[in-house]
């Protein structure tokens, strides 16, 4: 049985905004291996709003193209499929947390940060084990702690009472959470990716990030997220609301497969691409508020 607080979580859950129609679509047509990049461009053009920012996407600093793209087709074929619905996916979620109360914007940019971060960090220890979708691993990542931004933003003070207890007791916010709460912002996630009808791998990324050899068959996405988490907070990119380094799991470190001698090289790339990605960051807040 569900405890009570997380049943009034639904509640809320139930009352947010859902992705648009739009991303959905594109899922599908990317998973279909007879779609086209012209079949992919009519799909996005039908929604003038996400064929608006995703033009102002591509066109931003971060990509620097040296002619101007002004058709969704051509971004198509310079991006590929899955960077394009990544684009989509991360502006429409941003789009859906960015018109809240101003005094929590500073610790949601921080959390955003991190999160962004975090999605840098998988696609780079996704490339050192030559993980085959690392795109996937880049929303993964991306949405690890989009439980923590529905707890900020629709339940403000149990947000608040974690915060301080985890800053009190030097803990992490996810044993926080369990102590006040009988839930975290993993389990909130996974609800949310039911109700986005997001891949199973994302939902299950999202819930066991910080256990990752309990994610089954995604047990090594899992793990990808886990130490990307790690990176992003040795790092210091951004915050994930707390103050505190998770222990690494060893289990999910020895499913990488990875030598100690690749960490520095990783961190390196990891916070040189984050530095990279803040034009990307620039154009996803101007395209989202636009």
């Amino acid at each position: 049985m569900l405890n009570p607080k997380l049943k009034a979580m639904i509640r809320r859950i139930d009352d947010l905004p859902t992705l648009p129609r739009t991303v959905f679509r594109i899922t599908e047509m990317i998973n279909n291996p007879r779609s086209s990049a012209r079949d992919l461009a009519q799909v996005i053009t039908d929604d003038q709003v996400l064929t608006a920012r995703l033009l102002r996407l591509v066109n931003s600093s971060f990509y620097g193209f040296p002619q101007r793209i002004t058709t969704i087709t051509r971004a198509i074929v310079l991006l590929g499929f899955d960077a394009i619905r990544h684009l989509l996916l991360t502006t429409s979620v941003f789009d859906i947390f960015s018109d809240r109360k101003s005094e929590l914007q500073v610790a949601r940019e921080k959390l955003w940060d991190h999160s962004l971060g975090c999605a840098v960090a998988a696609k780079v220890i996704g490339k050192q084990i030559r993980h085959d979708k690392i795109e996937e691993l880049f929303v993964c990542a991306l949405l690890h702690d989009i439980g923590k931004i529905v707890s900020m933003v629709y339940a403000q003070e149990d947000y608040a009472a974690v915060t301080r207890l985890a800053a009190e007791k030097n803990i992490l916010l996810f044993e926080a959470e369990a102590a006040l709460l009988e839930y975290t912002h993993a389990d909130i996630g996974r609800l949310l990716a039911e109700r986005w009808n997001l891949p199973n791998m994302v939902a299950d990324v999202i819930v066991y990030h910080h256990t990752p050899d309990q994610a089954g068959p995604y047990a090594k996405e899992a793990a990808v997220v886990h130490l990307a988490d790690i990176f992003c907070r040795a790092l210091q990119l951004g915050s994930g609301g707390d103050h505190r380094m998770p222990a690494l799991d060893t289990a999910a470190w020895d499913l990488l497969q990875l030598d100690e001698t690749d960490i520095a090289p990783m961190l390196a790339e990891v916070e040189s691409g984050f530095n990279d990605i803040s034009p990307f960051t620039d154009a996803i807040v101007t395209a989202a508020t636009a």
